[in-house]
């Protein structure tokens, strides 16, 4: 049977992209300078969740794939009335949060998951921070970034939905 012609080749347009992509991405010297910043990164943002949170009765940050759904709920709140700055926010920074808090449920609720800090194979000195699970790694930074204009989120549970999607047992 004959191969198919550019089968295992990435198309021109999903190259841009990809590349575009890596071009957004903070530049590091090396890996464990990435390393470095991305932990702190992840424990500063789920710190200052907590904080905002603790002054909110619309969440606590307990870590369960149910908590996915308050979260975003609080998220939508916040958004409508455009009140991010009461919870001690940015709309911009609640969403990093939001992302961080969403990688740091898999983890905890995933024995075989783990944070990975990677080099971008795209760009060089480029690095991501992933949450990795067998076969699937997902990049968290950022990931829901204006979540408010995601498509296909009716129901607003994309966080839950893409929990199950991804990382369910």
């Amino acid at each position: 049977m004959a191969e198919q012609k550019g089968a295992n080749k990435m198309s021109k347009h999903s190259l841009n992209i990809a590349v575009k992509y890596g071009e957004s991405l903070r530049e590091f010297r090396d890996q464990s300078e990435a390393e470095d910043y991305y932990i702190s990164y992840k424990d500063d943002l789920l710190n200052r969740l907590k904080a905002i949170s603790t002054q909110a009765s619309a969440f606590f940050p307990d870590y369960t794939i149910e908590s996915l759904k308050k979260l975003e709920n609080w998220y939508f709140n916040l958004y409508e009335k455009q009140s991010f700055d009461k919870a001690g926010s940015t709309q911009e920074d609640f969403e990093s949060m939001m992302s961080v808090y969403w990688g740091e449920v898999i983890i905890k609720n995933n024995e075989d998951a783990e944070w990975v800090v990677e080099e971008y194979p795209f760009s060089q000195k480029k690095y991501e921070l992933l949450v990795h699970k067998g076969f699937c790694s997902v990049s968290v930074v950022d990931k829901y970034h204006d979540l408010y204009h995601k498509q296909g989120n009716k129901r607003r549970n994309l966080l839950f939905r893409e929990y199950n999607r991804y990382f369910a047992r």
